[in-house]
């Protein structure tokens, strides 16, 4: 290579170093396209301190609130949430001791027009009422920093109260108990005496089983299926046989005495006796009355 080939190309290597230097320039003078330029700064930033939280209150006496008429009071049992970005635990701990009678004393004057507005038996409203008043809270601010507050409340009837309502509510569940106990008693009672009189009908090889058969079967059966509902059944059908000896003994006396009294008196007090009995006995009328078919069966 000739001294003038050298020198053509160490010319155009400084040529080309000259353009890269430029290009590097230019980029870092001009910020990235779709990017904010970022600023640095050497200042020190303060890492924010992690919240402490403490909660008491569930070891003091109730709070004692009037209920409306002012003769009840409801029993609040206050709970106390403290907590502070700018306190230690410990120190949260010791100034929620300090504050405690203040919060209490606050709670107070917000909850008493409340809890006025309420009936003694109607703790569940009380309560809903003054949690909704105070469940934004309020601060105390001192030299050591800001402490929140956020209380919240359970709110019991008045003890005095409750001793007088117990043994009603006591007497109410023992009804209720039993109102369901009779329920199921009844159902059960009617589901076998329906299924023992479909078994007789079956052993009778009846297609059906009429009123007065249903009626005559029933005190039969009615022991298979309860003991009670037996009883009631027998006492039902000695009720029936009575009322059916009375009438006897009234037709018997009417039947002697329709010459004093007339044909007329006679037959409208044997109709009164007739349908009394019959209403008595769970049947109707016409089917003590003798059928055509009766009559021609008598007369042959």
């Amino acid at each position: 290579m000739t001294e003038q080939t050298r020198g053509l190309f160490s010319r155009w290597r400084q040529w080309r170093r000259r353009q890269a230097a430029r290009t590097l320039a230019r980029a870092s003078r001009t910020p990235f396209q779709g990017f904010e330029e970022m600023s640095y700064t050497t200042e020190f930033v303060k890492p924010v301190r992690r919240e402490a939280e403490l909660h008491t209150g569930q070891d003091e006496e109730p709070l004692l609130l009037a209920a409306r008429d002012d003769v009840f009071e409801f029993e609040v049992l206050a709970h106390f949430r403290w907590h502070s970005h700018d306190l230690s635990a410990q120190r949260l701990h010791e100034r929620a001791g300090e504050l405690s009678a203040a919060a209490r004393s606050e709670l107070i004057k917000r909850a008493w027009e409340l809890s006025r507005t309420c009936a003694a038996d109607q703790p569940a409203e009380a309560e809903r009422l003054i949690n909704a008043e105070i469940s934004d809270g309020w601060c105390y601010e001192d030299a050591d920093g800001l402490i929140k507050c956020r209380p919240t409340v359970r709110v019991r009837i008045d003890p005095a109260l409750r001793n007088r309502m117990l043994p009603l509510h006591l007497e109410q569940q023992v009804m209720r108990e039993q109102h369901r106990l009779g329920k199921l008693k009844a159902e059960h009672a009617q589901e076998l005496t329906e299924k023992w009189l479909e078994v007789v009908r079956a052993l009778e090889d009846a297609d059906a089983l009429t009123h007065e058969q249903r009626q005559f079967l029933l005190p039969f059966v009615a022991g298979l299926s309860d003991k009670d509902f037996a009883a009631a059944a027998k006492e039902l059908r000695n009720a029936r046989s009575q009322g059916a000896r009375d009438l006897a003994d009234v037709l018997r006396h009417a039947a002697r005495s329709h010459e004093q009294i007339g044909l007329y008196e006679f037959a409208t007090a044997y109709d009164r006796a007739l349908n009394s009995f019959s209403q008595q006995m769970g049947l109707s009328p016409s089917s003590l009355m003798p059928t055509s078919a009766d009559l021609a069966e008598d007369a042959t």
